[in-house]
């Protein structure tokens, strides 16, 4: 006989009111991006096996998945969900393409289940950590928000009364609204995108040019020999490097000015910040702030919407691709 017990929260959809799930259910939940994948096991509602891994472009993005699934996979599973950095068909699961993930038209959910015969769902990695964050993290409690993913690039979910919102697949790729006529070439092919000006590259490139003009500098000297990339001038900037304070403020106002743009589109109860980057807090998130507040449509006369660092962090993606796989086992 299956034990049952009832559980509330959204699925990959919309909102659940009641549903009846299988007692220790075991699923997988995998967020891979440009520089990463993230795995996690989850029993009955609970993590209990995470695993992360540092990916570079010569790695097949399917190679990557099964990788990290058989790192967290340790007995039998219920389902796998799947968050992809980029362009999703959740109908029939295929990875479409992205500017950090490589392949193009990859048929993901097919792959996995003729290998781990059982459900396998995908996604577009910015939904699946909305669904996360709006189901247990910062978004609980409202209905219509926008996720925004910062980190090798810029993408998000929309969550209009409490669903997500796909478009006709792909609604979220903000990052490429272009904001610069002829700027910088984006890793999209196109030049002037908004990620181009604010993301972890975007700060590393800025970083890179101090440097370079300056090589016997405190910034230089503040990361001595670290990578140059967002996550270490970020954390120099916290421990009080001027040049990378000044650096990460200026990428900050840079994502407060597109976050204005996004508010004044979507009207949202609250902006949740998240992705490798997002996930820092303030560093980045304050400057963005102050710059929505001065800049947001109509001034004083309304009440900027809420804007909160995910409060799963960049594993928010992972967990709610396991989330998701829960919904899917529970009605398969």
């Amino acid at each position: 006989m299956v034990t049952t017990k009832t559980v509330r929260g959204h699925n990959t959809f919309g909102l659940i009111e009641v549903r009846s799930q299988k007692a220790d259910m075991t699923v997988i939940g995998v967020d891979i991006g440009g520089t990463k994948a993230l795995a996690v096991a989850m029993d009955d509602g609970r993590i209990v096996a995470e695993q992360r891994s540092v990916l570079d472009r010569s790695t097949p993005t399917i190679d990557a998945l099964i990788g990290a699934i058989d790192e967290v996979a340790e007995g039998p599973i219920d389902a796998i969900g799947v968050g992809v950095a980029g362009l999703v068909r959740v109908a029939d699961g295929v990875f479409v393409w992205g500017p950090h993930v490589p392949g193009t038209e990859i048929p993901i959910r097919s792959l996995l289940a003729a290998r781990y015969e059982v459900p396998i769902v995908v996604d577009n990695d910015a939904n699946v950590a909305a669904l996360a964050e709006f189901t247990t993290g910062a978004g609980v409690g409202y209905r219509n928000g926008l996720l925004v993913t910062l980190g090798t690039g810029i993408g998000g979910a929309i969550v209009i009364d409490g669903s997500v919102y796909r478009g006709e697949s792909f609604a979220g790729e903000w990052g490429h609204v272009r904001v610069a006529e002829g700027g910088l070439l984006c890793d999209c092919g196109k030049r002037g995108c908004w990620e181009t000006r604010a993301s972890g590259p975007a700060l590393a490139r800025l970083a890179r040019e101090v440097i370079a003009a300056n090589p016997d500098g405190s910034l230089a000297g503040s990361l001595q020999g670290s990578e140059v990339i967002g996550e270490t001038i970020v954390a120099a900037a916290d421990a009080g490097e001027e040049t990378a304070r000044a650096l990460v403020a200026e990428v900050g106002r840079a994502f407060g000015n597109g976050l204005s743009d996004l508010i004044a589109i979507f009207d949202p109860e609250i902006v949740i910040v998240g992705g490798g980057l997002g996930s820092v807090g303030e560093s980045i998130v304050g400057p963005a702030r102050r710059i929505v507040v001065d800049s947001v449509h109509g001034g004083n006369l309304r009440v900027p919407p809420t804007i909160q660092v995910a409060s799963l962090g960049p594993s928010a993606g992972a967990i709610g691709a396991a989330m998701a796989a829960a919904d899917l086992a529970r009605v398969g």
